[in-house]
Order: C-alpha cells, then structure tokens, then sequence
C-alpha cells in the first residue's frame, strides 16, 4: 500500500496570501473610490482656503469695511429722499434755483408722472413713476450752466437732463429818445440765449403702493371673517 506524500506550504506564503487579499479589499473599498473624488476633494479645499482668505480680510479690515458701509447707507437715504420729490413738489425745487442764482423763468410744464417702462418698484413696495418737465428761460450761458449744474447735483429731485436746445436771443437794439447808442450792448457781447430743458423726473408714487394695498386688503378680509 502506497503512503501518500501530503505537501505543506510555508507559513509565509499563507501570510502573503493575506496581505495580498487585504490589499485587493483596500483597492476596491478605499482607492478606487477615492480616487475617483480627489478632484472634487481638491476643489472643496481650494474653495475653502478662499473662504478663509476672506474672513481673514474682513477681521483685520473691520472698521474700513464697516465706515465703507455707514457712508453707502447714507448715499442710499439721500438718494431715497431724492426719489419722493414728486411732480408737485418739483415746483418748490424750481423756486430755490431761481432764489440761489437769480434765475428768470419765461414757461414751465409738468406732465403728470407714468410708471417707468423699467418696472421699477422701492423696497417697501411704491412703484417708480417719471415726469417730464420743459423749463424755458433767457439767460447768459453761465446762467444756463448754473442751471444745468443745479439740476445735476443740487435740486432735492432725481432729474436727468433728457435735451438741451438753445438759441441766440435777438434783443431790441433801437435807443430810445436821447439815448446813446453807443452804449447800447449787441447780443453778441451780451450772449443771451433762448433756453429750453426737457428733464426727466424720477421719483415713487407712495400713493400707489402695491404692497401697501395688498396688506390694507388682507387686512380689510380678516376683519370681514372676523365679523
């Protein structure tokens, strides 16, 4: 009877069996997956560095960043306060140029405001309205820059000059009774012109306030169930 050779392998290679095994387990559990997200990973941390940079400005720039702040919120309310001078009160406006820099005033027209074709609406809900007012006056051309110069950055409304038309004034040249004509100024010397603004006035209609009458509706609805 033939006694049968049983082979034994070595201890090693049975641990090399299990290294190979965990190392094959790892690849498909950890390093495939990982691999397939590093960009995604790298992404988030560059996005996060820039974060940081970020903070990191604004705690070292605090008290710029907050002057900065304070200074566009008083823009804001001047120009806000700018936008409730209405077509009515514009007249006022008018007044206080012809008071500051002598001005005349031969016309003046003020249409009745429409919605602005923009759509524009406040935040508290009053939807943005233009006027168009005609100015017409005789004056020096410093007097007319005067003029332009106020409406552009000294009225209490929010105008923009939509056109300008000047024309030379023809005076009346011819001396009375035992005057000297001689002293008589010609147009030219004088430079009067005939002047003519169309401006543009933009301002919120309070009175048309959409948010405003939807609450005043809700409200008037809730008081009627109430009843």
């Amino acid at each position: 009877m033939d006694n049968k050779q049983q082979v034994t392998l070595p201890k090693f290679i049975w641990v090399l069996a299990g290294i190979l095994v965990v190392c094959i387990i790892f690849l498909i559990a950890v390093q495939i997956p990982f691999s397939q997200k590093i960009e995604t990973y790298n992404n988030d941390h560059a996005s996060a560095e820039s974060q940081i940079s970020e903070y990191e400005y604004y705690r070292k720039n605090a008290d710029t960043i907050t002057a900065e702040v304070a200074k566009l919120e008083k823009e804001c309310s001047e120009k806000n306060a700018k936008l409730t001078v209405d077509p009515k009160k514009t007249v006022d406006d008018i007044k206080d140029l012809i008071v500051k820099h002598g001005m005349d005033l031969n016309s003046l027209t003020i249409s009745q405001g429409v919605p602005d074709k923009q759509g524009g609406v406040s935040a508290s809900g009053d939807p943005l309205y233009v006027s168009t007012i005609k100015y017409n006056f005789i004056q020096t051309q410093q007097k007319i820059i005067e003029t332009l110069s106020y409406f552009e950055k000294e009225s209490n409304g929010a105008y923009i000059i939509s056109a300008v038309q000047i024309e030379p004034e023809e005076l009346d040249e011819t001396p009375t009774s035992g005057e000297d004509s001689s002293k008589i100024s010609t147009p030219s010397s004088q430079n009067i012109f005939n002047t003519t603004l169309t401006i543009k006035l933009y301002y919120f209609d309070l009175t048309k306030n959409t948010g405003a009458a939807s609450k005043a509706s809700s409200s008037s609805s809730s008081s009627e169930a109430s009843s």
